[in-house]
């Protein structure tokens, strides 16, 4: 048999049970609502380093734009390919020789030494031509290389006369200045002091 004081306490129950139920679906909502908010606000790490790298590559080949005037390919005296695009970024020696030429030849000690004080900063190139004779064999101009003692710097054949018109170069024992751009600073036959001065002068 029930009390009377029975009803009211499943009463009192069951309406703490609802408030806790309702409680519970509340506070659920709240944490439904907020989540799509931080994922929407959240930038994703990944995607901002590709594009800045992006942004980089984009700038970097923008300033490593190859000048007009080493846009050529040349082939080495030892028959390897060559892109006048590599010596672009640095100061450049360009040297145009003939392998019979006496002044060439005595200007291979001046060259040989200016590899050696400047060669990590300067790149030196060898231009051959055709000889005074109209006529150089490959044997002659490696010769030429060995006797003067300048095989440390990268030589190109040039008999063709191509290399020679675009840096508009007309005789033999010139030596042309270009600057990190890619521009003609200076040219001529100079001595060996001369040819110093101006090359520690390149930038």
């Amino acid at each position: 048999m029930l009390t009377k004081g029975a009803k009211p306490m499943r009463r009192t129950l069951t309406g703490f049970a609802a408030a806790g139920l309702a409680a519970v679906l509340v506070l659920g909502g709240c944490g439904s609502e907020d989540d799509p908010a931080d994922e929407a606000t959240t930038a994703d790490p990944a995607t901002e380093s590709s594009t800045e790298d992006g942004a980089a590559e984009a700038t970097t080949e923008a300033e490593m734009a190859v000048p007009e005037l080493l846009d050529f390919t040349a082939t080495t005296l030892d028959g390897e390919a060559f892109e006048g695009a590599s010596l672009a970024g640095s100061p450049v020696v360009l040297w145009f020789w003939y392998e019979d030429c006496p002044i060439c030849q005595s200007q291979g000690p001046a060259v040989a030494s200016l590899i050696e004080s400047e060669g990590d900063r300067v790149a030196v190139v060898g231009v051959s031509g055709a000889g005074l004779s109209g006529t150089s064999s490959a044997d002659e101009m490696e010769a030429f290389v060995s006797d003067t003692g300048t095989g440390d710097a990268t030589h190109l054949q040039g008999e063709d006369g191509e290399l020679w018109t675009r840096f508009g170069v007309a005789s033999q024992s010139t030596y042309v200045l270009l600057d990190s751009h890619g521009e003609v600073v200076d040219s001529g036959s100079f001595s060996a002091d001369d040819l110093e001065e101006k090359v520690a002068d390149l930038s």
